[in-house]
């Protein structure tokens, strides 16, 4: 296996909290050495890296890779390869799927088939519910034993109470987290956030009290269940005020909760300009909320920032407003735009920004935390942080380009990916 010294590169480990300028060197798959200078070991590909960052590969707690079964919106492959186009060498894959993942042996056929693709590593999420549906709890341990590693039934909330709090007590010991998407499904009709937007646009909208009244609900039925309960693409000030009152609270249950990189960046008039691209759910709230949202993070409000990537062909997106499906993609323009926001509005450091990339979201997930320390295996990224780009249609891997971000001119671009092995380099996997 080839070596390669990457040199003069700003190195960011935020598992040591370390930010320096080193030379980094990767031999035979792992991290040799990071020192301030170092020879050119024989036959080694040199890169200069002065101004470029290193940084952990990331980990995306909330990714749709619609596997199996979505094909048309995003095969295995295509999914993951967006993912190291983004940065982002882990990823937990949510189960509303065809057919969902509420049996050990679909959870052991994703790993299978992901480990055969030796491109990201994949972490699957499993349904609370069998099929879904809200009734009957799922097997819980033997899900875990299979590897899930975490339990949702994502796409939809956990409307019954009962099945919530039992999923949360059973899943205790496993040290799992239920990841909750925060909905009051009889005030969720609406297509776009309540507001000027909506009555402009003659279409029904989603109330922030969809959103807070089920996370107050959920934090309710969590107390004294001793289980770990993660809310998920919160997108209101309220609901993360709620999380953080229930922290100090107490009440014998763990308690965390993630933004996505749309909510930060856009606020409800990005549906007049974008129409259905910019529908999902929760939906962009106004701009008081979303700076509000970004100021909660800065303030050390929410434990991680995730994607939320949601894939749909063209059918599902390219109609009118009301009839389209809800979801972006997120996971190419994640980094360029969680550190826009949170560094350039927030005034949050680098380092603080990629632990909630990195460190934070493995923790809640319960797996090994990313660093770059000397001996590990090489997982990490090269990132040119003043490289400008505009993200097209036909520009990304995913399969899909169902992106809000489509157009705006972003910057901070993924130059190349390591994962034991280089998996991808300015612009293209290296297969």
């Amino acid at each position: 296996m080839r070596s390669t010294l990457l040199r003069r590169a700003r190195v960011l480990d935020p598992a040591a909290g370390s930010d320096t300028t080193a030379d980094v060197l990767i031999e035979d798959g792992r991290i040799s050495r990071i020192s301030s200078a170092g020879a050119l070991p024989a036959g080694a590909e040199e890169i200069d890296a002065r101004g470029k960052w290193i940084f952990p590969g990331l980990v995306d707690i909330h990714v749709h890779l619609r596997q199996p079964g979505g094909d048309e919106a995003e095969t295995l492959e295509s999914g993951l390869a967006a993912a190291v186009a983004g940065g982002v060498t882990t990823v937990a894959t949510m189960p509303n799927t065809d057919p969902p993942l509420d049996v050990p042996a679909l959870v052991s056929k994703l790993i299978d088939r992901s480990e055969g693709l030796e491109l990201c590593r994949v972490i699957p999420v499993g349904c609370v519910s069998k099929a879904r549906r809200g009734e009957e709890p799922v097997d819980f341990e033997a899900l875990y034993e299979a590897g899930a590693r975490a339990f949702s039934d994502d796409g939809s909330p956990v409307s019954n109470s009962r099945l919530l709090r039992e999923a949360l007590v059973r899943t205790a010991g496993l040290g799992a987290p239920v990841i909750e998407h925060p909905e009051m499904p009889t005030m969720s009709e609406g297509c776009v956030n309540e507001g000027p937007v909506s009555r402009e646009l003659g279409v029904a909208g989603l109330p922030d009290s969809s959103e807070t009244a089920d996370v107050a609900r959920c934090l309710e039925l969590a107390e004294g269940t001793g289980g770990h309960l993660h809310l998920t693409h919160l997108s209101v000030p309220r609901s993360v005020e709620l999380v953080e009152a229930a922290r100090r609270r107490g009440g014998g249950f763990r308690v965390s909760c993630d933004v996505t990189p749309h909510h930060l960046g856009l606020d409800e008039t990005a549906v007049l300009r974008l129409g259905s691209m910019a529908k999902m759910k929760p939906p962009l709230r106004s701009l008081e909320a979303r700076k509000g949202l970004a100021a909660s993070v800065g303030k050390g409000m929410v434990d991680c920032v995730a994607s939320d990537h949601a894939p749909h062909p063209d059918s599902l997106k390219k109609v009118p407003l009301p009839e389209a499906a809800f979801g972006v993609t997120g996971l190419e323009t994640l980094l360029p735009v969680t550190l826009s926001v949170l560094c350039g509005e927030v005034g949050l450091t680098e380092l603080k920004v990629l632990r909630l990339l990195t460190v934070a979201p493995a923790e809640i997930l319960g797996i090994d935390r990313p660093s770059l320390a000397p001996g590990g295996r090489a997982d990490l990224v090269l990132f040119d942080p003043e490289r400008e780009f505009v993200p097209r249609s036909e520009g990304f891997l995913s399969s899909s380009a169902n992106n809000a971000f489509v157009g705006s001119e972003l910057r901070g671009r993924v130059e190349a990916v390591w994962r034991g092995r280089l998996l991808y380099r300015d612009g293209s996997l290296q297969i």
